[in-house]
């Protein structure tokens, strides 16, 4: 993992950013947040497509040079905001965002702002966060609690219980840009804490690269694995689709449902999703009662 703050984060808040310049009745949702995490040429760009000229410069560029990222960017946000608000209007009574980059659900979902919500992640990126959110607004929101942690000292679980994550509540997680950069041992590990930690019906919303694509080198490559190894966060670990339900099963999971960038892309006509790879994955599930 990188030792500053997370580039690959500051990418994302950049197309965030974009899309929210987006008119009203066109965007997939609005981060009014998003531009306040960005630096030199990246909160230019995001400056820039507030106007319709500049919007469409902005994401030809992005495009031609990191082709599909920004749509399955995009378009997944707008899939994790819809499941995370019916899973909190279903009973959920905490969030905690595992690997919580520049996530600002916590502030701009009406539904996450009723209840308490934990953002967990390594200390340069989650300091740059607050830093930039105090001088937006003057400090930072009360619902939410900042936990910073290291995966390889403990794991995701005893600092989350720490920072006031009860256990035995009817919870909501979300795992977004996260698992693709993991080890094995940590997926298992932080499953294993959430089917723990949750009650039954909990949600456990993630993002994932389909194993069949993630080869390396050759035109096997999946689309962004230079980009992303290049900031030093390579992909390291993907699953297989057609066998989730055994994969999760087998750790107190069941399936809720899963879908490619691409198929969402698609569905919701997102401008530019042409060429978005089919590898990348958006899916929920939910801890079964007996575990």
């Amino acid at each position: 993992m990188p030792e500053g703050p997370s580039k690959t984060a500051e990418y994302v808040a950049t197309f965030r950013a974009v899309e929210s310049a987006r008119p009203e009745g066109e965007r997939l949702f609005s981060d009014p947040y998003a531009a306040s995490f960005l630096d030199g040429k990246l909160r230019l760009g995001a400056a820039l497509a507030r106007n319709g000229m500049g919007q469409r410069l902005v994401c030809r560029y992005i495009d031609r040079n990191w082709p599909g990222s920004r749509p399955s960017a995009v378009i997944r946000t707008r899939l994790i905001d819809d499941a995370v608000t019916a899973a909190i209007e279903g009973g959920a009574e905490q969030l905690a965002i595992l690997g919580a980059g520049y996530d600002t659900r916590g502030l701009r979902l009406p539904a996450a702002r009723e209840i308490p919500v934990f953002e967990l992640d390594q200390p340069p990126t989650q300091e740059r966060k607050k830093q930039r959110l105090r001088a937006r607004d003057g400090d930072l929101p009360s619902n939410v609690t900042y936990v910073p942690f290291d995966l390889l000292d403990e794991g995701v679980g005893a600092p989350l219980e720490r920072a006031g994550f009860r256990t035995g509540l009817k919870s909501v997680y979300i795992w977004e840009g996260v698992l693709s950069y993991l080890t094995p041992e940590a997926v298992d590990q932080t499953l294993a804490w959430i089917t723990a930690s949750g009650a039954p019906g909990s949600r456990l919303v993630y993002t994932y690269v389909d194993v069949a694509l993630l080869k390396q080198g050759g035109e096997d490559e999946p689309p962004w694995s230079s980009q992303v190894a290049k900031v030093g966060e390579p992909f390291r670990y993907g699953l297989d689709p057609a066998k989730m339900d055994a994969f999760l099963g087998d750790r107190g999971l069941k399936p809720v449902w899963d879908q490619s960038t691409l198929e969402a892309i698609a569905q919701h006509a997102v401008p530019g999703g042409r060429n978005a790879p089919g590898f990348y994955r958006v899916a929920e599930a939910e801890v079964l009662p007996d575990r």
